[in-house]
């Protein structure tokens, strides 16, 4: 079985940890630090990052199994040997301990932080707790595990090991970021999986509401994350990210005239869709503050043609975006 697929990366590696690789970036940039010097401590946070995201994807198809049986659905674990579906996990968690114990440890912040998401996500997926049925309290649960606290993880630490005092004002405006981000993140994938979970008898926040009674919230928690944001880019004060941000703004508003991608912040009704902010927080943040560092840094260009080559997907996407915009252009003026 294909190690990729059992693990299912193609849900996280190349859309939440570009984000937090950013945060990171932009920690060390505030602090006058060279992010190539520190690019290997940052390539140890990620990889136990990765080792946690590993465990999740492991456990919540572990303990889906009987549910998706129910639902006629195919689940990877269901084929595993019963003493595989547990050592997976078990090894995971041993990984896990490792690194706690050899490289965040004695920074006690970074420790607590690195914790909470395994804890989060075992109470989310595993009974009795099961928090994946219970409402709000799954959503936050997700959100702490994929978002919150990875992102303070990445503040923390760097924070730790370039020998800077936490800038605690960036620390509550990436919390309030990340936050929302993940809140918007569960959510989208709870309303867009509503009708299956409903057939199958899943029970989650989404499943309990109307999606229309829904409209005023997801607004409300894109405003709160754009302020986040906002505050975060004024705090930089970088005019690589201020361009970077324009240009998003543009591709946003050229998918949305050109290739008629309604912009939404959670709920969508059609197939023709942008998450707003995904494509600047997954790349255009990330680069622009890679592009800037490699004109101030030594060997910074590295580390951008790491974080490129590392995480394709979202360019590749807005590259073939770009030219289906310009060949439509082009067919309507010949038409």
């Amino acid at each position: 079985m294909n190690l990729a697929r059992l693990v299912r990366s193609h849900d996280w590696w190349d859309y939440k940890l570009p984000p937090i690789l950013a945060v990171g970036y932009a920690t060390l940039l505030l602090g006058n630090r060279n992010i190539f010097d520190y690019y290997g401590y940052i390539a140890i946070i990620l990889l136990s990052v990765v080792v946690g995201a590993i465990y999740v994807s492991i456990i919540n198809d572990v303990s889906d199994i009987e549910v998706d049986q129910k639902a006629g659905k195919f689940n990877k674990m269901a084929a595993l040997p019963p003493f595989m579906r547990w050592l997976l996990p078990l090894a995971c968690l041993s990984v896990g301990a490792a690194f706690i114990c050899f490289f965040y440890y004695p920074d006690i912040l970074s420790c607590i932080f690195y914790t909470i998401p395994w804890i989060a996500f075992s109470m989310y997926s595993f009974q009795p707790f099961r928090l994946k049925n219970r409402g709000i309290w799954g959503v936050l649960a997700d959100a702490s595990g994929a978002h919150i606290f990875i992102s303070l993880l990445m503040v923390s630490s760097l924070c730790c090991l370039s020998g800077q005092n936490i800038n605690y004002a960036w620390l509550a405006a990436v919390f309030v970021w990340a936050t929302c981000g993940g809140l918007r993140g569960i959510l989208w994938h709870q309303f867009t999986d509503r009708e299956n979970d409903i057939k199958s008898g899943i029970k989650t926040f989404a499943t309990a509401r109307n999606p229309g009674d829904f409209k005023k919230i997801e607004w409300f928690i894109l405003a709160t994350e754009l302020a986040a944001l906002a505050l975060m880019l004024s705090m930089l004060n970088n005019l690589f990210v201020y361009i970077a941000m324009i240009a998003y703004l543009v591709l946003m508003l050229l998918r949305y005239t050109v290739l008629r991608q309604q912009p939404i912040p959670i709920l969508h009704n059609h197939f023709n869709y942008q998450i707003l902010l995904l494509d600047f927080t997954d790349l255009f943040f990330p680069v622009a503050l890679l592009l800037y560092a490699s004109m101030n840094q030594p060997d910074a260009w590295i580390v951008l043609c790491a974080q490129l080559l590392l995480f394709p997907a979202r360019w590749i996407m807005i590259l073939k975006d770009i030219y289906r915009i310009l060949f439509k252009r082009r067919r309507t003026k010949t038409a």
